[in-house]
């Protein structure tokens, strides 16, 4: 499969990326491994005018610094202290436009993503959901 190009990311509508990122895989390459999902729900989030957006109302500080810079870069953060969340930065820098990565399908290395979280049993709450599936 083939790597999106920054282009993809770097486009101004939100909302057309978090779609089209739907069924797109994601890798995950460590020593231990290949670790690949398929991505099954997302959520835009349109930058300094999205109340639900952590970067709204031109919010910038440790934390968001990344939003405002140019698409195609991953991030994580955590959530409440508790979750730990995946997103892809989107459209030009200034711009603070993010998809959250909610869920995703394993593909491969399932036994890896197992080990690494310590979950042998694979149903709903594996990888379903953005505080289960970072």
């Amino acid at each position: 499969m083939a790597k999106l190009a920054r282009n993809f990311y770097e486009r101004n509508d939100v909302v057309l990326v978090a779609k089209e990122l739907l069924g797109k895989h994601i890798y995950s390459n460590s020593g231990e491994g290949l670790a690949v999902g398929r991505i099954t729900e997302v959520e835009a989030y349109s930058g300094v005018n999205d109340k639900a957006c952590h970067a709204n109302n031109g919010l910038r500080s440790k934390r968001t610094e990344i939003t405002y810079g140019d698409g195609c870069y991953s991030y994580v953060y955590l959530c409440y202290g508790i979750h730990h969340l995946f997103n892809v930065v989107t459209n030009k820098s200034d711009n603070a436009d993010a998809v959250l990565i909610r869920a995703i399908e394993p593909i491969e290395g399932i036994g890896l993503m197992q080990k690494r979280r310590n979950m042998y049993k694979l149903d709903k709450s594996f990888s379903s959901g953005p505080g289960t599936l970072s």
